[in-house]
């Protein structure tokens, strides 16, 4: 009796073991997600399931009705959901199903919905059944406008739904029974849908500092060149000036840089035998920079360079493979290459960066890119021509796993189709957007991200706001969505530390080691396995008492 009862005691111990280790959770929503056809609006039940643990995967099941874009936009979904929840969103699967079959799911533009639904599962809140919404989720947080709102509404009123969230700048008007409410923001989405507001960063001021002198030493190596090679008549120097004065380094650089283009293809396209030089010069400036960069180590402080530096190198071979490649703009690119790589090369030190996963997010930015700018084609009608190039870019440098400088790309694709979307009420979504930019550049701050690219996309969001509100817009929104991807990256830093004086001479990456730590929540699952085996073997010993 005694052998059994340790027999039953190892099997309960083993069990235990099992269940500390691979107990799962599911909790289940179900929201009144708004879609329209050309015959008019429907009100179509989704079901969102939660699991954790999980793959940090968003599963669509048995969805034929849900449009492009469906599957990506969830996966960004999880992604916000789990940030605004401080938690880790590969510890989650979240599995989508739209229960009804009579109407279509028009891609993303659910997927501010189901992105509060998430956020409600993970922090055990109760939606609101008497309230709808409709609108897109942008990887920062921003709500993006969707397409047949007024067909949404009108369905919503049908329904009885008596209160309905739609993005800004698209209230319908002549609906009556319903209450519609404009949102800029997933929080505000998140407050009018459960009652609670996510807790906010607050802040005063970003840290410029080494933003200033990274731009400053850019402008001066990229001025200098223009000076002993173009000289005068392709920039305007009194606005070089004004720049200057403003301590606007950047934009005064990428004026100049334009200057170079145009110098640049005027001289190409004089002398076929330049021309041709011109090519083959720029893509050995290219393979070099590309060479020298590969031995620079990748930390915080000069990762955005490095992914500048990259996504130039790449912008030059694209054209290289073109039937009919823009040499001067090849030749202008590869010609400045030189300032940004001794720039990263400089600011190689600090926190390492920790890679791992950084696979799956790339292609989530990725995916949804292409979402995007599937979603804005065929539901506007809009094609921005220029920008298959920009996916071919994207696609390019993932396949190369340059997954940083690919999820840059990424992100000016998302931009580019989000400030399209909101064509409608620029002005509007000029200030949320800015006011969002800078509170996810605080965030990555925190973490000791030096917010070099998102503040350069500042500058030019300002410079334009006033002359091209649409360009300024677009510029905001990469500024918000790429310190908000690098926030998640310096956040999660390997924790290993390289000196200063490495940014001095060549370092050979190869040979500088980083070790991985294993944290405490690192379980093995040989303990319970072994303890299975001891319980079996006592109850075959026990049998045969």
């Amino acid at each position: 009796m005694q052998k059994f009862i340790l027999a039953l005691l190892l099997i309960v111990a083993a069990a235990a073991a099992f269940v500390q280790i691979y107990i799962i959770e599911i909790r289940t929503a179900e929201i009144n997600a708004l879609a329209a056809s050309p015959t008019g609006g429907a009100v179509l039940p989704i079901e969102i399931k939660l699991i954790t643990p999980g793959d940090g995967r968003v599963y669509v099941a048995g969805v034929p009705e849900a449009g492009q874009g469906f599957g990506p936009s969830g996966q960004v979904a999880l992604y916000v959901a789990s940030r605004l929840s401080n938690k880790t969103y590969s510890n989650y699967t979240a599995l989508l199903r739209v229960i009804a079959s009579d109407a279509q799911v028009g891609g993303p533009s659910a997927s501010g919905y189901i992105t509060v639904a998430l956020y409600a599962l993970m922090n055990n809140l109760e939606l609101r059944d008497d309230t709808a919404m409709t609108g897109i989720i942008l990887p920062d947080g921003l709500i993006g406008p969707v397409g047949g709102v007024q067909q949404k509404v009108t369905a919503a009123a049908q329904k009885g739904i008596k209160n309905v969230l739609v993005p800004l700048g698209q209230a319908p008007t002549g609906v009556s029974g319903v209450r519609v409410i404009e949102i800029t923001s997933v929080e505000d989405a998140i407050y009018y849908l459960t009652g609670v507001r996510p807790p906010t960063l607050q802040y005063s001021k970003i840290d410029d500092r080494v933003f200033k002198e990274i731009s400053l030493n850019l402008f001066t190596a990229v001025y200098s060149l223009y000076n002993r090679t173009v000289r005068t008549g392709y920039v305007d120097t009194a606005q070089i000036e004004e720049l200057k004065r403003k301590d606007a380094y950047y934009t005064a650089a990428s004026l100049i840089y334009q200057g170079l283009v145009n110098y640049y293809t005027q001289q190409a396209s004089a002398r076929r035998s330049l021309r041709q030089s011109m090519y083959e010069e720029a893509l050995k400036m290219a393979r070099e920079a590309e060479s020298q960069l590969e031995k620079i180590p990748l930390t915080v402080n000069n990762i955005d360079l490095v992914v500048a530096s990259y996504t130039r190198i790449y912008q030059v071979y694209l054209q290289a493979n073109l039937t009919s490649p823009e040499v001067g703009t090849m030749y202008a690119r590869a010609l400045t290459l030189r300032p940004w790589v001794d720039e990263a090369k400089r600011m190689a030190y600090g926190m390492a960066v920790d890679e791992s996963g950084l696979e799956e997010v790339a292609r989530l930015y990725l995916d949804y890119a292409k979402a995007m700018y599937a979603y804005l084609s065929t539901t506007y009608g809009i094609s921005l021509t220029d920008y298959s190039n920009a996916i071919q870019i994207a696609e390019d440098l993932y396949k190369k796993g340059r997954y940083i400088a690919a999820i840059a790309n990424s992100i000016e694709i998302i931009a580019t189709t989000a400030a399209a979307l909101m064509r409608g009420a620029v002005d509007r979504y000029l200030e949320p957007a800015r006011e969002r930019a800078l509170r996810n550049m605080a965030y990555a701050a925190a973490c000791g991200y030096p917010n070099t690219l998102p503040l350069s996309y500042l500058q030019f969001g300002d410079y334009y706001s006033r002359q091209n509100p649409n360009n300024a817009l677009v510029y905001y929104i990469m500024a918000s969505t790429y310190s908000t991807a690098m926030r998640d990256l310096a956040c999660r830093g390997s924790g290993v530390v390289y000196p200063e004086f490495f940014a001095r001479g060549e370092v050979d990456v190869q040979n500088v080691a980083i070790g991985e730590e294993k944290t405490s929540d690192e379980k093995s699952v040989w303990l319970p396995i072994l303890l299975s085996l001891l319980a079996a073997l006592a109850l075959i010993y026990a049998s045969r008492q």
